[in-house]
């Protein structure tokens, strides 16, 4: 995994509709509702409604949603973390 923080993470979103991604390792699981996807940089969570996953290719880690899009929350692992929570002391 290590090897995967050095892939380029993008996220272009147009008009809270359409979602472009790059550094995309794995789509976890996903309805209408909610898609969790594995990214280079973590766990991303995409929260909206109508949520469709148009295209996703693991081998370039490039993926294309639509759908109405209300928010995005990243999960970073526990290592991460604990740092954050030093610094932030």
């Amino acid at each position: 995994m290590s090897e995967d923080k050095n892939i380029i993470h993008n996220i272009i979103i147009e008009q809270c509709k359409k979602i472009n991604m790059t550094g995309v390792r794995d789509v976890k699981t996903f309805d209408e509702e909610t898609v969790v996807l594995e990214t280079s940089k973590g766990t991303l969570t995409v929260k909206g409604e109508n949520l469709a996953i148009n295209n996703f290719s693991a081998t370039s880690g490039d993926l294309q949603m639509q759908g109405d899009i209300v928010g995005l929350v990243y999960s970073c692992d526990s290592k991460e973390k604990s740092l954050l929570k030093r610094i932030l002391k």
